[in-house]
């Protein structure tokens, strides 16, 4: 991921964010460590995406947006109970909103980072 992707990345981030609070207004944000909120005692991850990007290599030219996992995270996230929530977003946007628990998805076994596309997150944990 280039400079201006990473910058664009966390500044999306940040806006979504802001989205969690808007729906969670008791969320305790966690800025440092393994989770980003606890909202009514419940650890939780966020994770967002763009619904597409630019990407030369494919046919037409996009792909669906991905979202990242840490291996570690998600461990920790399983055996804690803990949920994550997914925010898709277009041109800023959001467009989809789930909070699923972090042990319903099926993501396999794998060390380091991982990114999977947002439609087989959703396909797989609703």
């Amino acid at each position: 991921m280039s400079g201006s992707s990473n910058a664009l990345a966390s500044s999306n981030g940040c806006e979504m964010e802001n989205i969690i609070k808007a729906l969670y207004p008791g969320a305790e944000f966690h800025y440092k460590g393994i989770v980003d909120f606890v909202i009514d005692g419940v650890k939780v991850e966020n994770k967002s995406c763009q619904e597409y990007i630019n990407a030369s290599g494919n046919h037409n030219g996009v792909r669906s947006g991905r979202f990242c996992f840490d291996s570690l995270q998600h461990q920790t996230l399983v055996e804690n109970n803990a949920d994550y929530s997914f925010i898709v977003q277009r041109d800023s946007k959001p467009i989809f909103f789930a909070r699923i628990p972090a042990r319903k998805l099926k993501l396999g076994k794998w060390t380091g980072v991982k990114a999977v596309c947002w439609k087989t997150i959703i396909r797989g944990a609703v």
